[in-house]
């Protein structure tokens, strides 16, 4: 249904009201439409991170929506009502702007997905220099098809990121000049790591990295280490400012099987915590004051996540192909222990995350992991309006993760692994619900 159809008043680029679509609606097979939009209506519900949006007049969760959306399947579309038809087409459009629920505010309507739209249309063509103006007023599935088509234009000049804003069940974007971002400068952290546990004290970024994977091969049989200095170097850095970082990535002893990277054992995962840190300040506030606790609780979480996203990746359904963790590749979060008593609990106060991909070999061929394989993020526990993390801390996540991202495919490049997966699975590999959610 996004073509356009021989048949008269079937192109749905026209459709500018839920009356409209109720009508284009009933132009097609009950099979046409359960394939076009309401597999369209399960991406969004998917897709999108948690959300507290008012429908019929209360406020819903995914599951209720859900509900509504499969009550809808079932009957004919001259029986639904005016809300009823414009959920429908919210989530549908939604999908075809690759937006998610919680980008909405307050409420979904067909008024509030416009507005939403339209302010990310007026961002992208700012970002790009060009004038808001257009030949004449854009349908909502024009706009939905105009904002996807600026956006990928928008991603070679912009690293996009999303504001999570989890006291209000809300996720907003914005953007961070891509040559803002100095990516061949170290951090006098990462300089003393380097010169102090290698000896390497010159060279481009890049290049001593690669060098340093190299030597920690040899001498480690494994980039672990040099993997959590880099981490020290972050939480040691005053340019950032944070209380503890975690590096989640694949091991690097399955890359010819990435599709089976389904079990805890495929990942590594770490968390480090900045020298001086004392949980009893905030015992208060996160419920205990045990880093092993903190520790194990967001090794969970992170392995969960990887797990169910290499899942939805690679098996049929509306998700496979994408990397979902309901989320861009970029992420500032604020307020995140509002809600949850997993963020509560490792003081998920305030951070930013940055995800990557990983290019490596493999039957002589020159792949890539599928994005946010590799996930570099990074946590302050306080709740103070000026430790508020910005665009501005963001710049320094994704300078981190970049070299990250180096030392693991020059690992890969020579064969090599990220550690050795654990003798036995241990129960921080098990599930826990009270864990760190994105």
């Amino acid at each position: 249904m996004t073509a356009v159809h021989a048949e008269p008043g079937t192109d749905v680029r026209g459709i500018d009201s839920s009356g409209e679509f109720r009508d284009l609606l009933l132009c097609f097979s009950v099979e046409d439409v359960e394939k076009h939009v309401f597999s369209r209506c399960d991406h969004t519900l998917v897709f999108s991170r948690h959300h507290w949006l008012r429908y019929k007049g209360d406020y819903r969760l995914r599951a209720d929506l859900r509900a509504a959306v499969d009550d809808l399947r079932g009957r004919d579309p001259r029986t639904w009502d005016d809300e009823e038809c414009e959920l429908v087409l919210v989530l549908y459009v939604l999908s075809l702007a690759q937006v998610g629920l919680e980008q909405l505010k307050d409420v979904i309507t067909l008024d509030e997905l416009r507005a939403t739209l339209e302010a990310r249309l007026w961002s992208y063509l700012d970002a790009l220099g060009q004038p808001r103006g257009t030949t004449g007023p854009l349908t909502i599935i024009e706009m939905a098809g105009r904002v996807t088509e600026l956006r990928a234009q928008v991603e070679n000049f912009y690293y996009r990121h999303s504001i999570i804003d989890g006291a209000a069940w809300h996720r907003a974007e914005g953007l961070i000049p891509k040559a803002s971002v100095d990516l061949g400068t170290l951090t006098p952290p990462v300089e003393a790591l380097l010169a102090g546990d290698y000896g390497l004290t010159a060279g481009p970024a890049e290049e001593r990295l690669r060098e340093a994977t190299a030597i920690a091969l040899r001498r480690d049989g494994c980039a672990a280490e040099l993997i959590r200095g880099v981490m020290r170097a972050a939480v040691a850095d005053p340019l950032l400012r944070v209380d503890h970082a975690t590096v989640t990535c694949a091991r690097g002893d399955m890359l010819d099987r990435v599709e089976q990277m389904t079990g805890s054992e495929a990942f590594f995962t770490d968390t480090v915590l900045r020298d001086g840190l004392d949980l009893a300040d905030f015992a208060e506030q996160i419920g205990h004051d045990s880093v092993d606790r903190l520790r194990k609780t967001t090794r969970a979480r992170m392995l969960k996540l990887k797990r169910g996203a290499v899942r939805n990746y690679f098996r049929p359904g509306c998700l496979q192909g994408q990397w979902v963790e309901k989320a861009a590749d970029y992420m500032i979060f604020r307020n995140e222990d509002a809600h949850y008593r997993g963020h509560r609990s490792i003081g998920c106060s305030t951070g930013g995350r940055a995800a990557y991909t990983v290019r490596y070999e493999n039957g002589g061929q020159l792949k890539e992991l599928p994005p946010m394989m590799g996930d570099f993020r990074v946590v302050r526990l306080s709740h103070a309006e000026e430790d508020l993390f910005t665009a501005a801390d963001l710049v320094h996540v994704i300078r981190y993760s970049q070299w990250i991202r180096a030392v693991l495919e020059e690992t890969f490049r020579r064969g090599g692994i990220v550690e050795p997966p654990p003798p036995t699975r241990g129960a921080a590999d098990r599930d826990d619900t009270e864990a760190m959610e994105d």
